[in-house]
């Protein structure tokens, strides 16, 4: 669809308690005094510096844009105060795909701002984009897991420390709570929250691959709470905000060495160490190596960035169909190993057991794939026909006498696997050798490579 005028009335609150018009000024044929071209590779962040320079002067905005396949384009005000008409910016912007921003500028509000004011908003932001400036901030959330508690600090390098909450449940088990503090750099408040949030979906990525939890940001939320007497009879049932949050004064960046540090264990490699729970584990524990694997994380290029981010993202949505929906979890840990494939066409049609194969060992890829329910197979036939091999659609029984416990087997085997492919697959930093398995053989294989921790698939 061609640029088109907007027919709507929008009206934004204007800081003294009023409401101001925001118009659409992309086609008003009135002088523009200020014009510019920003190269397309500098848009996004001489944006971003717009933003910046106009919250360092404590001046606001409104606007509007219109999205399209062939171009966006868009008209933003900048208010230098409160009030229905104060002294204003106009900007007028539009950017074909792939192409240069354009800018157009004027004067605007009553009383009107000076040429001089707007001239010199404008060059303090090319000159903020020129010099490349960023700020530093400390910010700070919430990720909520089930499990062992987290009772100690991990520093991952100096700027990122994973923390105890305040709280804990009163069971050893239950929804866990780490506290993540950052310092963060970015262009302006807005660009230092989205290098933020970028860093805690790393930190949940990265949890998923090394700890096996799948670790969700904490999000208050309206849910019904039921009440009981001391015979666990229902006496209320009201909607409430339910939710973790920490209280107590502002949040600062924590001193390191403020608490206990997490446990370490020692795991070998290629493995994951302890699964489950054993009878001396009372805290989340940690690899001992797990500094090292962060520091892999972060030297990653961005292409093999992308490339274990796209997997460990499959990793955490195969954990959240556990254990209602344990088909898709095969098929989302088989996604997750498939997504490890090194790229080109050559490896297309390499499937799950190559990367079993090339990670692990050839002999744990025959084993998988000669067991009588195998990965590739519950993929396949889940996202090609919707088959459910764990029989989701059925009557849900306690107890079976007749029950074939192969699905179990698969899954607690693949579970495992998919771990320490993700695991190995960072460690060398996505180069790694290519290894075919030897053709399927009627007796199951054996691996000669010793692996650790081979425990259920549970969370």
């Amino acid at each position: 669809m061609p640029k088109q005028k907007s027919s709507s009335q929008i009206h934004v609150g204007d800081g003294a308690g009023g409401m101001r018009p925001v118009a659409d000024l992309r086609f008003e044929v009135d002088e523009w005094p200020i014009e510019l071209v920003i190269p397309a590779n500098d848009a996004e962040t001489w944006m971003a510096h717009l933003s910046a320079e106009m919250q360092e002067r404590g001046w606001n905005s409104s606007g509007l844009s219109q999205m399209e396949t062939a171009e966006n384009s868009g008209t933003f005000s900048v208010h230098a105060a409160n009030g229905p008409s104060p002294p204003t910016l106009h900007i007028v912007w539009e950017k074909p795909r792939d192409a240069d921003l354009r800018v157009r500028a004027r004067s605007g509000g009553s009383p009107i701002m000076s040429v001089d004011l707007a001239r010199g908003f404008i060059d303090a932001v090319n000159e903020r984009a020129r010099k490349r400036i960023t700020a530093r901030a400390h910010r700070w959330d919430l990720l909520t897991y089930h499990g062992l508690p987290w009772r100690g600090e991990l520093w991952l390098g100096d700027d990122v420390r994973l923390g105890p909450p305040s709280r804990f449940p009163d069971a050893l088990l239950g929804p866990q709570v780490v506290v993540i503090d950052a310092m963060v750099d970015g262009i302006g408040h807005s660009g230092i929250t989205a290098n933020f949030q970028t860093r805690m979906q790393d930190l949940r990525i990265f949890l998923g691959v090394v700890l096996g939890i799948c670790a969700t940001p904490v999000r208050p939320e309206l849910g019904w709470v039921a009440q009981f007497d001391e015979q666990r009879r229902p006496t209320a049932c009201t909607l409430q905000s339910i939710g973790y949050w920490e209280v107590g004064p502002p949040r600062t960046f924590p001193v390191r060495g403020s608490c206990p540090p997490v446990p370490r264990e020692s795991v070998v490699r290629p493995g994951v160490g302890r699964t489950g729970i054993w009878p001396d584990m009372c805290e989340r524990w940690v690899p001992a190596d797990i500094e090292e694997l962060w520091r892999a994380f972060t030297a990653l290029p961005a292409a093999k960035r992308d490339n274990l981010l796209r997997a460990g993202n499959a990793y955490l949505i195969a954990h959240s169909m556990w254990p209602d929906q344990r088909t898709a979890y095969a098929v989302f840990l088989v996604v997750a190993c498939e997504a490890l494939k090194p790229t080109g066409k050559q490896y297309d049609q390499m499937n799950v057991y190559g990367v079993f194969a090339s990670l692990v060992g050839p002999g744990e890829a025959v084993r998988l794939r000669e067991l009588s329910i195998h990965p590739q197979q519950v993929r396949n036939r889940h996202v090609h026909r919707g088959e459910l091999a764990a029989g989701e659609l059925l009557p849900m029984l306690i107890h079976n006498n007749f029950a074939d416990p192969s699905l179990d087997e698969m899954l607690s085997e693949l579970s495992w696997i998919c771990r320490v492919c993700l695991i190995e697959w960072l460690r060398c930093g996505g180069q790694y050798k290519v290894v075919h398995p030897p053709r399927a053989r009627r007796s199951p294989a054996t691996s000669n490579t010793p692996l650790a921790g081979r425990k259920s698939p549970g969370k």
